[in-house]
């Protein structure tokens, strides 16, 4: 799916998602469609000092459309575009690039690449450049956990520190079916 928060484009954002799995594709032995999770208090913690007093106070602008666009666009897809009505009922959003916890009261990078467009305020070229180094710097592999599924797993994450990624590696006839509740 590409990695993302739920609802980061909303003004009530998501604060924890819960799967439920139901049947799980299988190859060789192997469970595939793993969820993973990248760690946003790590991800900010291990910024550079510059880079943090440069985007304190900052917001950036999060659109649902650039993540259906990007999922329109692979191969195969047969999304339609976005009508009218389904985009004015998701309209974009601002969000703090940092953002404080509502439980552990630590920052966040809140800044995730399946909505986050441009970093407010910029000229969009320095924007860009940003959103750039954030998004690889996030992506890390020191700051991923990845869940193997088994069918009847129970999981729930936080949806704010984290940013999470469905892995496609399995084909249409290995059915992935996971019950969600957000």
């Amino acid at each position: 799916q590409g990695w993302h928060a739920d609802m980061s484009y909303s003004h009530d954002i998501a604060l924890a998602n819960i799967l439920h799995a139901q049947e799980v594709p299988q190859r060789d032995g192997k469970p595939l469609g793993d969820t993973q999770f990248l760690n946003m208090h790590a991800a900010y913690e291990d910024l550079p000092a510059d880079l943090k007093t440069r985007l304190a106070g900052r917001t950036a602008t999060h659109d649902f459309a650039k993540f259906w666009d990007m999922m329109r666009a692979r191969p195969g897809n047969t999304r339609p575009p976005l009508t009218d009505e389904q985009r004015a009922k998701k309209p974009p959003g601002q969000q703090p690039t940092f953002r404080t916890h509502p439980i552990t009261g630590r920052y966040v990078l809140y800044c995730n690449p399946g909505y986050a467009m441009r970093i407010d305020g910029m000229e969009e070229g320095e924007s860009a450049d940003l959103l750039d180094f954030l998004f690889r710097h996030q992506s890390q592999e020191k700051f991923l956990h990845a869940h193997h599924w088994t069918r009847g797993d129970v999981l729930m994450w936080d949806n704010i520190g984290t940013t999470h990624n469905a892995v496609a590696d399995y084909r249409e006839d290995e059915p992935r079916y996971m019950r969600r509740v957000q």
